[in-house]
């Protein structure tokens, strides 16, 4: 289990593990068929330029994460959502917290407001202070809402233009100033057309891609037909719990509201 703790950060050592990225893959290797992405700072012999962000401790060993401008000899490059979606909770939430950070160095080199250079300020937080006028930036989190909805023995699922043929939940990002209930009904009148009720909280996930925070809720039909929004649904129907169509695995907070509200919906037949 990764803790992330409220310790001083420390720097890279011979005895941590290292968790490799590069753009939006993980480098892994592999021994007797198993994918191994937990490595030690001899596999790779980083660059005296590369970054290494503090995640916190796995089991007991500090663990960061390097952001690589090349794939290094004998490794190979894992797409991140493939890898993600093979793991128990655990491992899912060390790839996640990785991924957000290294996303965030990257991405935070120079100051919002005075375009300075930034620089981290190693103690207990991942933060990044300017040189001029003194700012902080933190890791962004970007609040989301996905939402499983109920109409008597059925459940509503959208497939996106983007998507395969796999169904999921209706999902969408919290606006400025929206409780996540009000960003619940919002989004599923924007993209489907209805209007729900009983909307209540179910869990969180971090989804790294590249820094959403999504929160899962159940909720129950009230009105109105189902009309996809444009560019945004290509299909959405109701579906019996009993003949659902390829969905998401439950890795994904998708799959877990999914499975979960079936299963609530059979018990209350």
């Amino acid at each position: 289990m990764l803790e992330i703790g409220i310790h001083a950060h420390p720097t890279p050592h011979s005895d941590a593990l290292f968790l490799l990225m590069y753009k939006g893959s993980i480098l892994t290797t592999t021994s007797e068929e198993n994918l191994i992405f937990q490595h030690q700072i001899h596999d790779f012999q980083p660059a005296p330029s590369t970054q290494a962000i503090y995640c916190g401790t796995w089991h007991k060993q500090d663990m960061f994460v390097c952001l690589l401008t090349s794939v290094p000899k004998g490794f190979k490059d894992t797409p991140l959502r493939e890898l993600l979606l093979a793991q128990d909770e655990a491992l899912y939430s060390l790839l996640s917290r990785a991924r957000q950070l290294a996303t965030w160095d990257a991405d935070h080199q120079f100051c919002a407001r005075c375009g300075h250079a930034l620089h981290d300020k190693h103690n207990k937080e991942h933060a990044k202070i300017c040189s001029n006028c003194q700012r902080r930036s933190y890791p962004r989190i970007s609040p989301c809402v996905i939402i499983s909805i109920r109409k008597g023995k059925q459940i509503l699922l959208a497939r996106g233009v983007a998507s395969s043929t796999r169904f999921s939940n209706i999902a969408g990002f919290v606006e400025a100033g929206e409780t996540l209930e009000q960003a619940v009904a919002r989004e599923i009148f924007e993209e489907v057309g209805i209007t729900v009720k009983n909307i209540r909280y179910y869990s969180s996930q971090p989804w790294s891609f590249p820094h959403q925070l999504m929160a899962g809720f159940f909720a129950e039909y009230e009105s109105g037909e189902i009309i996809p929004a444009p560019e945004e649904i290509l299909e959405a129907n109701w579906f019996d719990i009993d003949n659902l169509p390829e969905v998401s695995p439950k890795a994904s907070i998708s799959g877990q509201l999914i499975y979960e509200h079936v299963k609530l919906i059979a018990e209350s037949l």
